[in-house]
């Protein structure tokens, strides 16, 4: 018999593992002022967070998970392979602008949609609108994840691709002299990093409970609307 893929563990390694690679970021890459100065304090808080995450995922996870939410955050990581695709894109091809943009900006849309779609048919099914915010929740969290992961190994393992960027190249000679740095490395792991943070709070949590709170009104407005027709057939006949 096969085992059913738990997929609260895998979130929960990933997140795991986000710690550690955050960790490593805050050592491999010194800043003229490190430990202390914005970037590495921020990376040590952002280090921190993403342990209370685990806690959470640990703790209270275990009291609220269940076959549906399992689902759920399945899907919520599948969605998060197209943030990894967004990510590889721009890390390995370079696309110039304003290609780039297109691109990041159709990832960010398909990512949406799918969230949004997903809240959508929750609601409609249970007709709870707390589904939607949950399942928005659960599917945010795990796309977030995986872009942060993403991210976050693209940093520690693969800054010769990041440095190998014709904009990031042009970025540092702009910024170079104000920079609070005079590694080109430090200073794209730190910008790189505040991007895969965003991926996880910005794009994945809280664009997610947006969307489950439009998909939840979207679902519940489709549930009505379907009821109504249903109900006007039966006087019909």
């Amino acid at each position: 018999m096969s085992r059913k893929i738990d997929s609260y563990k895998i979130l929960t390694g990933i997140i795991v593992l986000c710690s550690c690679l955050s960790t490593a970021v805050f050592l491999i890459y010194r800043t003229d002022s490190w430990p202390s100065g914005r970037e590495p304090v921020a990376c040590a808080v952002s280090t921190l967070s993403l342990l209370l995450m685990i806690y959470f995922l640990t703790r209270a996870g275990e009291k609220i998970k269940n076959e549906e939410n399992r689902r759920i955050t399945s899907l919520g990581l599948l969605i998060g392979l197209l943030w990894t695709a967004e990510i590889s894109v721009n890390n390995f091809i370079h696309p110039g602008i304003p290609l780039r943009d297109i691109i990041d900006d159709s990832f960010w849309a398909l990512v949406g949609m799918f969230i949004l779609i997903i809240s959508a048919i929750k609601v409609y099914k249970t007709d709870r609108f707390m589904s939607g915010i949950v399942t928005g929740f659960w599917t945010g969290l795990g796309s977030g994840a995986v872009a942060c992961l993403s991210a976050l190994l693209l940093i520690v393992f693969g800054m010769r691709f990041i440095l190998l960027d014709p904009l990031n190249l042009k970025e540092w000679t702009d910024v170079r002299n104000s920079a609070g740095t005079s590694q080109i490395d430090v200073y794209f792991a730190y910008q790189s990093y505040a991007g895969a943070i965003m991926h996880l709070y910005v794009l994945g949590i809280i664009m997610g409970l947006l969307l489950g709170v439009i998909g939840g009104a979207t679902g519940k407005a489709m549930k009505a609307i379907v009821n109504s027709y249903c109900a006007m057939q039966k006087n019909i006949r």
